[in-house]
Formats: structure tokens, sequence, C-alpha cells
């Protein structure tokens, strides 16, 4: 598998210059970034995907706090690699093509040229971003193009990708499972789901290790919940969180089910008011003793910019 050395030397000198830096500042949180000495900017502050004039290809993405797309949570690797799926220039997947940026990062994952990725971590005034490095646009899928970030070695994290189950032929016999594997990837998905470490540890200890919508207290099926979505380590903090049940988490995240952040009561979405969950409705929500109620609210209301009922 081509290396990212490999990739950068096939590319030109400015755009090899420009992804340097991503992979030079990874890991960095930095202000909005200078131009490069040529002049190149990194990244656009009129759109998040970065296409200089006259390339074909996506240079650089960035994420905004508040932006309007439902880009999904960074997923980390123990080996320094990274997943994301970042949602695409405009609202409709059918659309995709219309817009030269999305048809650009298309051009990226024909090709195998790597993209700078960066994450708004604090809004204005002295806005940050983190600087995720260089990733591969290795897929697009219902709007949103896959990226698989480069890790310390300067490969990517290898995909795993489920096979759909096939009919033993005649004579074949069915393949091992190894119990052990098996187990160590069932643990890992609960604990990405759930919340890794500290971060859940401390939502339980917060919230008293009940949810904070039904009052669940089995540990096994809360998670932590981010209300504005993980943008790195600056957003897991208390006030960014609600211990929830699974099941009310996967609403949460849908936005099917939202909290006001005026009444600090559970609101639904219209499909939820007929079902099992419509008795939730109008339900405060409990949060921590001695809780800054401020900063739940200033996060409540961050998400509600992203989410209409």
């Amino acid at each position: 598998m081509p290396t990212l050395d490999d990739r950068l030397s096939t590319l030109e000198d400015d755009h090899r210059a420009a992804l340097e830096w991503f992979r030079d500042h990874a890991g960095k949180v930095v202000p909005w970034p200078e131009p490069l000495p040529s002049g190149l900017l990194v990244v656009s502050k009129a759109k998040g995907i970065r296409v200089p004039a006259g390339w074909q290809y996506a240079l650089s993405i960035r994420q905004s706090l508040g932006g309007p797309y439902a880009d999904r949570a960074v997923q980390f690797a123990a080996d320094g690699s990274w997943s994301y799926d970042y949602y695409q220039e405009g609202p409709d997947p059918s659309t995709r093509d219309r817009f030269a940026t999305n048809r650009a990062l298309v051009q990226n994952m024909k090709d195998g040229v790597p993209v700078g990725v960066l994450i708004q971590t604090k809004a204005k005034p002295n806005p940050r971003y983190e600087v995720l490095g260089l990733a591969e646009v290795t897929d697009w899928s219902a709007g949103y193009f896959k990226l698989s970030g480069f890790g310390t070695s300067g490969e990517v994290a290898e995909t795993i990708v489920a096979e759909p189950p096939q009919p033993a032929g005649a004579g074949e016999e069915p393949l091992p499972l190894d119990l052990t594997d098996a187990r160590r990837r069932i643990d890992a998905a609960i604990v990405a789901r759930q919340g890794a470490g500290a971060f859940r540890n401390a939502a339980l200890q917060a919230f008293n290790g009940q949810c904070a919508v039904t009052g669940c207290n089995v540990p096994a099926v809360l998670e932590a919940a981010h209300i504005v979505p993980y943008l790195g380590a600056s957003t897991n903090v208390i006030s960014n969180t609600l211990l929830l049940r699974g099941d009310i988490h996967t609403l949460f995240d849908r936005g099917l089910l939202f909290v006001s952040p005026e009444t600090l009561r559970v609101r639904l979405a219209p499909e939820l008011k007929s079902t099992h969950y419509a008795s939730l409705e109008g339900k405060a929500i409990t949060l921590p003793a001695k809780a800054d109620i401020k900063a739940w609210i200033t996060t409540l209301k961050q998400r509600e910019e992203l989410l209409v009922f």
C-alpha cells in the first residue's frame, strides 16, 4: 500500500507544500492559518471544502462549530490513524455532482490524492482549529465522504468491510469462529458507542449513574452523549454531555429527540409523537447537582442551531 510520502511525491510543488503544512501541524490547535509563502491559502472561509482556482483536486476540508451539515464524530485508532465522515456540499445527496467542491473530492478519491482536515474547536472571537492532519477520501455514501486519516506510520488504517453472509456450499465447512477476537470487537464497539474511558466515567459520576431523560440507572446501557458533536478534546466536557440510555442516545443523535435550551424539557420530532416514546414529550431532564445550568443552555442552543423540527 502506498505511504503518505509516496502520495505526496507525485504532486506539484505548491500542492505538496500545502499538504505538508497539514502533516507538520497534525494534532495541533491553531488560529486561522496564514497563507503559505507562495500566497496559497490552505483553507477557505467561503466554503468548508477548499478547491484552489484551476485545481482538479480539493486541498482541504474544514468543519465549523454550528455548521449546517451533520458531520459525524472523528473516530481515532490506537496507531494514531482516524476516520471521519464529512458531509458533502449541498443537502441533497442526489445533487452531489452539481457542486465543484464535491466533484473535486470525488477526484481525490479516484486518484488517491490526500486532503487536509481541520475542525473548529473554539468559536469567535479568537476561533481555534484542531488540525487532524491528512486523509485519504476512501468512499462516498448517502452524502458522506469517508475520510481515512494517516497514522504515525504514514499509512491509513485498514478499513474492515463486513461481507454479507453467504450460504454454505455443498461439502463446505463453516468458517471457524474466534470467540476471543469476537469478544474483543464487541467490547471495542461498546466502548466506542458509550464514550471511552475518563469521559464516560466522568459522565456517570456527574449524572449519578442515571439517564438524564428516563432515570434509568443500569450502567451497562448508559452512554455519554455529546450535545455539540465531538470536535476534539475541548468538547469532552461535562457541560457538553448528557448521560443517556442507549436508545435515547440514538434518537438524540438522529435529531428525533431534543432538549429545549429554554425549558430544559424534552422535545420530540413529529414522527415520535405517536410511538412508545410519546410520554417523554415535555419531560424535564435531570442535570448534575450543583450544575452550571448556563453552560448546558449554551451548548443546547448551539445544537439547536443544527436541527430543525
